[in-house]
């Protein structure tokens, strides 16, 4: 991950602790909205919960769009391989990060590079992407 954001998301987990329910997702939309990549912040079932204007642009899908998708909405590899494998994986390890590509609103595919942070707060996952 880029340094330049390891102090966002540990300055993030920090501000997060002890926050519940609608103060939670009040402080992570703020903080998510100051970054300079598209972000998406997901919930234990994998279903977008927060997501920025960056997250938007990247997509072509609005914010209330993307908080009635789930991550493998947006993945081009099939659902089951990402959900099983990577998000098993991902909520395990803590942290993930490579590429992927991305299917956009309009049918295209973008190639991303991202940075993911299980956990940011409980039952709460944070997403970085960037485009290849």
């Amino acid at each position: 991950m880029p340094l330049r954001f390891s102090a966002n998301v540990n300055r993030l987990r920090a501000e997060l602790r002890g926050k519940h329910g609608p103060e939670q997702l009040a402080i992570l939309s703020r903080a998510i909205e100051q970054l300079p990549v598209a972000a998406l912040v997901a919930d234990n079932s994998a279903r977008y919960v927060a997501a920025n204007i960056h997250a938007e642009n990247l997509t072509g899908y609005t914010g209330t769009e993307l908080l009635s998708m789930s991550v493998g909405d947006l993945a081009v590899m099939p659902a089951e391989e990402l959900l099983e494998d990577r998000w098993g994986r991902f909520i395990g390890r803590g942290a993930q990060r490579g590429e992927y590509d991305v299917r956009r609103k309009n049918g295209s595919t973008i190639r991303i590079r991202y940075w993911a942070f299980a956990s940011i707060a409980p039952g709460l996952h944070l997403s970085l992407l960037q485009p290849v």
